[in-house]
């Protein structure tokens, strides 16, 4: 039996639910693998750890304690940093101007721009080079 196998089957060999045929395997790999041993303890430790912290008695009024205790810091924290109202009204009114100037902006700069390379036009008879592909030679012989 590997490492991983042997692992994977630690809950099951400590709660002694495997069948005879796994458990001898993974008592075997257990006695001559240092680093599963190892790795064994250390689950049933952490049982051990779990089963001693549920013996111990709760207090019905943590929760309480917490939630005034956090009350409280809120409380202290308004009192704190009020916002003034004209932050309140100045804010919304800052941002609507400065989406206003990036658009603004934007067109004018946009508007300004001029190509590199000027754009050629091109000339009125080029135009009609298309012309002469859709019309038959038939219509040019019969004049």
């Amino acid at each position: 039996m590997n490492c991983q196998l042997c692992q994977k089957e630690f809950v099951a060999f400590h709660n002694g639910r495997l069948p005879v045929g796994i458990r001898t395997q993974v008592e075997n790999h257990l006695q001559q693998c240092k680093e599963c041993t190892d790795q064994y303890f250390l689950i049933i430790l952490a049982e051990k750890v779990m089963d001693e912290e549920k013996r111990l008695p709760s207090n019905p009024f943590l929760i309480t304690r917490i939630m005034a205790g956090i009350d409280e810091l809120e409380h202290k924290q308004a009192i704190l940093l009020p916002i003034p109202v004209y932050q309140k009204a100045l804010k919304p009114i800052l941002i609507t101007i400065s989406i206003a100037a990036a658009l603004i902006l934007g067109i004018v700069f946009g508007d300004i721009y001029v190509p590199s390379q000027p754009v050629n036009k091109l000339p009125v008879e080029m135009t009609y080079i298309n012309d002469a592909v859709l019309e038959s030679v038939d219509l040019f012989s019969k004049i």
